[in-house]
């Protein structure tokens, strides 16, 4: 199967601690592959192309535990996938039964056939009724679309699934009330992109440990900060100091000699390199938020970076510095344009982030969408002007993941 201009993202389930514990892998199918002429089954024949697809390229191409962290990847699966499953450790992938199949007597045999090999096996956006009993009895995980389900219906299909041992997905959380919410009425996963938002921002003063970091920021972003002062400004913050040279002497950069001094690091990479990464260190002290959200800044940031060098007169430097406070919001849990007010960050970079003007606000706006798995509101057309298609940005998108994950695992 031709693997060219597969989209792929991943979306990270929580547990009720905000640890990642999975990756759904989000697929998008080439343009020859929605535009086929053949009708016959087209909903089925796609489902199928797109969970091949998704194996395919998470084994081959990126490997599995690499697209999932070393984490389990939720994948969806087509009823032709449920009889005839690939070979892959059973540890690294549960199965998701998409909503369009049927509860019929050949899915339940099927699903009762994998969960007796070891698999692990959950039902997508699920909606109860009687025919679903026989798997309910089989599966470990449901999943709710808690957009869909809300209020008193929601704790009516949570009644109806009490019976069940089931393990109860919230799905669709968007914000942090949401899977407060979702806690409390017994769901322990859960999935959305509520950690890239601010938990609580009604006029709540930023606590002691978040104002010195917010000062250090202020201090790292002055255009007019001389290197002596940023030299200072770092090693004074032994924890800060250590973790900006446990960076440099990480995988993610390869260097002939080890970076030993604060000093040889400002000689090597520039004054700009340095503010920018002692800017990641900072804000991963903030020791309130998941892990997750310093990957995902990390992601954007460096996308951003690597975008930047295909568009003319772009600067790499402040492209990145725009994808890493694009979530400042969420660390702080204060608005961006309070924020932005204490930080002396460029006009360019504000606008950017506060209202994706420009270039650098389009680039970002693609990065989120990219990065979300929503490739139908990637403007694709723009990027084509910068030569930047499908498998490019794929390629931007999982080389950024990658390197996200080494840094990380460096300072963390």
């Amino acid at each position: 199967m031709d693997s060219e201009n597969v989209l792929l993202a991943r979306q990270p389930i929580y547990d009720d601690n905000l640890s990642v514990v999975a990756y759904e892998l989000l697929f998008r199918p080439s343009k020859a592959d929605q535009h086929s002429d053949n009708q016959e089954n087209q909903a089925d024949w796609d489902g199928d192309k797109a969970t091949s697809q998704v194996i395919i390229n998470a084994m081959a191409e990126i490997g599995l535990h690499s697209a999932a962290d070393n984490k389990p990847a939720f994948i969806n699966f087509t009823q032709r996938w449920l009889e005839s499953p690939p070979p892959f450790d059973k540890k690294a992938v549960t199965i998701e039964l998409l909503e369009s199949i049927k509860p019929s007597p050949r899915v339940i045999e099927s699903v009762q056939s994998l969960v007796k090999d070891g698999y692990t096996v959950a039902l997508d956006d699920f909606e109860f009724s009687e025919e679903w009993i026989p798997l309910l009895k089989l599966v470990q995980i449901v999943k709710v679309d808690v957009l869909v389900y809300t209020g008193e219906k929601l704790e009516a299909l949570i009644k109806q699934l009490a019976p069940f041992q089931v393990t109860l997905l919230a799905e669709k959380v968007e914000n942090y009330a949401v899977y407060e919410h979702c806690k409390e009425l017994g769901f322990v996963m859960f999935q959305g992109y509520f950690f890239c938002r601010p938990q609580n921002i009604t006029g709540t003063a930023i606590p002691a440990n978040k104002l010195v970091v917010m000062k250090l920021l202020a201090e790292l972003q002055k255009p007019d900060v001389e290197i002596a002062d940023l030299e200072s400004l770092i090693t004074n913050d032994p924890s800060l100091s250590i973790k900006l040279l446990r960076i440099f002497d990480s995988a993610a950069f390869t260097l002939r000699s080890k970076v030993d001094s604060v000093r040889k690091a400002i000689v090597l990479f520039g004054l700009k390199q340095l503010r920018s990464w002692a800017s990641v260190i900072a804000l991963s002290q903030l020791s309130d938020k998941p892990n997750e959200l310093i990957i995902t800044t990390l992601t954007r940031a460096k996308m951003m970076e690597t975008m930047a060098n295909h568009i003319p007169g772009a600067n790499p430097d402040s492209f990145f510095t725009a994808g890493l406070f694009s979530t400042i919001d969420a660390f702080f849990d204060q608005t961006k344009d309070v924020i932005f007010n204490s930080l002396p960050l460029d006009e360019t970079i504000t606008s950017a982030l506060l209202a994706f003007e420009g270039e650098m606000g389009t680039s970002l706006q693609n990065v989120i969408h990219q990065e979300q798995g929503h490739w139908d509101q990637v403007e694709w057309v723009h990027l084509a002007s910068y030569e930047i298609d499908e498998n490019r940005i794929e390629t931007i998108y999982l080389d950024a993941l990658k390197w996200a994950g080494e840094i990380v695992r460096s300072i963390i």
